[in-house]
């Protein structure tokens, strides 16, 4: 009976980077609904597929509830059962043995997609272990964009759904099948109901853009080559926020001599985007008020990542579309305990000239190794 469920408060987490406020019914202490929370301030009710699942991590018979350990060869898959603290124990003397031989930098802590809460225990473990590398595929998954836009004017320029915008353009960012960090879905899609405009800028035909005024079909790869494009549009016909770009900007006519080479029809030739098509969506980004970007993790699948998010952000910046309602905000943290307490940074305070990014010249800002240089400093002795 329904009345015989209780409803617990919640929120989704690890299946996805987790944010999205959760009503869990409760029977008997197991979970036997889950509803998005009307409240919640990402969803306002929405759920996915990943919340709906999300119980079957607890009840799932193939979920492991205890510690094997091997008693066989590698491969032979024979394990036995042992308690808890046999297991910590046993894994704890192993790390202290190879640290007090090898040291504790020969120790590296992976970690798959880091999500929610999970990734920055790690790191805190790491830190207390005195290891300060810790590997995950942040080099290709919002840590350029995050770093590069510290780098570029100081936060990390979020997509604002929350507030009216005339146009959101999607650049490679496939929002109805996978949500990223607090870009819902339902929210965008309210948007649209509600009268915003939308141009897609992605290689493949996604389901949005049979409402989308524009698609361009982007060769892949090719971004910051329509980036710059586009801002050579916007500033050669002088469509730019003139006030903001004087009480606001540096360097804005270097900028603009950057791009005077970038011609549409120069640009077509690497992106195959015909010409007419960018200056049309140089003009309609210029003169919507506001407008939003929602980029997506394939930005960050090529080289140029670092000088393709600068050139988004000053896409973003010299048409006034950044840090308003309804553009690209800096997100404020919550008054919470800060990150670097949290995973006691101060454990191993020159970290960033230890880790194994040191060698190869990284960004120091990037707090986790790409799998490409461990493996490189494991084969290579680096």
């Amino acid at each position: 009976m329904t009345e015989d469920i209780r409803w617990v408060k919640t929120h989704c987490a690890r299946m996805d980077h987790g944010g999205c406020a959760l009503l869990v019914g409760v029977k008997d202490n197991r979970i036997v609904k889950v509803k998005g929370d009307p409240d919640g301030f990402l969803n306002k009710g929405y759920i996915c597929a990943k919340g709906i699942a999300s119980p079957d991590r607890l009840t799932h018979p193939a979920r492991l509830k205890h510690p094997l350990k091997r008693v066989g060869n590698r491969g032979e898959g024979k394990w036995v059962r042992i308690p808890w603290d046999d297991a910590l124990q046993e894994i704890a003397t192993n790390f202290n043995r190879i640290k007090e031989k090898y040291g504790p930098r020969s120790v590296g802590f992976g970690v798959g997609m880091p999500k929610g809460l999970d990734h920055f225990v790690l790191i805190r473990l790491a830190n207390t272990f005195g290891s300060p590398n810790v590997i995950a595929s942040q080099d290709v998954c919002h840590a350029p964009r995050e770093i590069t836009g510290i780098h570029t004017c100081g936060f990390y320029p979020v997509a604002d759904f929350h507030h009216q915008s005339k146009l959101i353009i999607l650049w490679g960012s496939n929002i109805t099948s996978t949500n990223e960090e607090g870009e819902i879905c339902s929210l965008l899609l309210k948007q649209i109901t509600n009268g915003t405009e939308l141009i897609i800028i992605d290689p493949r035909k996604i389901s949005l853009v049979k409402k989308a005024h524009k698609w361009l079909q982007i060769r892949p790869g090719t971004d910051q080559a329509l980036a710059l494009g586009l801002l050579h549009v916007i500033i050669e016909e002088s469509l730019y926020d003139k006030d903001f770009v004087e009480k606001w900007t540096h360097g804005f006519e270097d900028l603009a001599g950057h791009v005077k080479k970038y011609t549409p029809e120069m640009v077509s030739k690497t992106t195959w985007i015909p010409p007419e098509l960018i200056r049309e969506t140089a003009r309609h980004y210029a003169r919507s008020k506001p407008a939003v970007i929602q980029w997506g993790n394939p930005i960050e699948h090529h080289i140029h990542t670092f000088d393709m998010t600068r050139a988004l952000i000053c896409l973003m910046a010299i048409c006034c579309n950044l840090d308003v309602p309804g553009g690209n905000i800096q997100a404020l943290d919550p008054k919470i305990m800060k990150l670097g307490q949290f995973v006691r940074a101060d454990l191993i305070p020159d970290k960033r000239k230890e880790m194994i990014n040191a060698y190869h010249g990284v960004i120091p800002r990037f707090m986790t190794v790409p799998p490409s240089f461990f493996k490189k400093a494991i084969l290579e002795g680096i």
